[in-house]
């Protein structure tokens, strides 16, 4: 399969990279909607426990709390940032071996992480369609249909769910990058800068605050991303392969 077409090729490319990837397809594919059923019955036992407590399902305080739910937002980036570091850290030795170059390496990974970002983005939409459709899951239970996904807007959820996902996957496999070249300073040094810069940008933007707009966050994402795929070359560029 995946290893055969690899081992066909001097020089594997990046659609070789990408197989290569997703030859653990269940786990990257079964396990974002296990993490959201998980979340469901969570979501449902919490509103449950409210309902006991007096809350009345449908009414407007009802769908006013229920659309603060962070869920799905807290569940989600754990998985796909131990995903980012996995397609990195344990592929990368494994890649370079079967014919692919460095910089092949990095471009089926991000693409690779492309493909789960968009993966993710359309199962938000048909779970935010079926949610819409059925009025909350018959019974106003709020999973997809809150305030950080865009509120019910589908463009909004889509866009925040795919640029989340590949900014979780993209730092992800930053630190693993960094690990791979100096072992394990790298992550520790990375996470250090960036939590020192952030802040110092942070604080230097406290005075437009009043002017915040959402298509910031978007700016910031995307910046953030390309700094992260920039890091993880510049440190494969030249690592070790262990």
């Amino acid at each position: 399969m995946t290893t055969q077409t690899l081992e066909r090729t001097t020089h594997a490319t990046a659609r070789d990279v990408v197989r290569l990837h997703f030859a653990q397809r269940v786990m990257l594919l079964a396990t974002p909607p296990a993490i959201m059923g998980i979340a469901f019955v969570v979501t449902a036992i919490v509103c449950v426990i409210l309902w006991r407590m007096g809350s009345v399902p449908g009414s407007a305080e009802w769908a006013a709390n229920s659309r603060n739910n962070p869920a799905v937002v807290w569940s989600l980036p754990g998985f796909f940032g131990w995903i980012g570091v996995q397609t990195v850290s344990l592929t990368f030795p494994l890649a370079l071996s079967l014919g692919s170059t460095r910089r092949t390496f990095v471009t089926g990974t991000i693409l690779t992480h492309i493909a789960i970002s968009l993966y993710v983005a359309v199962m938000m939409l048909v779970l935010l369609g079926l949610e819409l459709a059925t009025d909350h899951w018959f019974v106003g239970v709020y999973v997809t249909d809150v305030y950080l996904l865009g509120d019910g807007d589908p463009f909004r959820l889509a866009l925040t769910t795919f640029l989340g996902t590949l900014l979780v996957l993209s730092v992800g496999g930053a630190m693993a990058a960094s690990w791979v070249r100096v072992g394990a300073r790298g992550p520790l040094a990375l996470a250090a800068g960036a939590i020192i810069v952030l802040g110092l940008v942070v604080i230097a933007l406290v005075p437009l605050l009043p002017h915040f707009r959402l298509w910031w966050l978007v700016v910031a994402a995307v910046v953030m991303i390309a700094i992260a795929l920039v890091g993880q070359y510049t440190f494969l560029r030249r690592a070790t392969v262990r």
